[in-house]
């Protein structure tokens, strides 16, 4: 079980894709929980050009596809 996270900025145009993996004793995930722990608090940064992704919750998942796997 794991997340795959593609990152779509809009200020340098990159396209990254990004894979986590769970361990097997992480308690089964649903997107409710993944979709409303978004932290607006502390940034999560383009890789490439270090912009900020999460300046609001709804700029976040217009540059941040979330698929869950497994």
């Amino acid at each position: 079980m794991g997340l795959n996270y593609i990152i779509n900025c809009t200020h340098c145009g990159s396209h990254t894709e990004y894979k986590t993996s769970l361990p097997r004793t992480a308690t089964k995930l649903d997107r409710a929980s993944i979709y409303s722990n978004i932290d607006t608090e502390c940034a999560i940064r383009c890789p490439k050009c270090r912009s900020r992704l999460n300046t609001s919750v709804s700029e976040f998942f217009s540059q941040v596809e979330i698929e869950m796997v497994g």
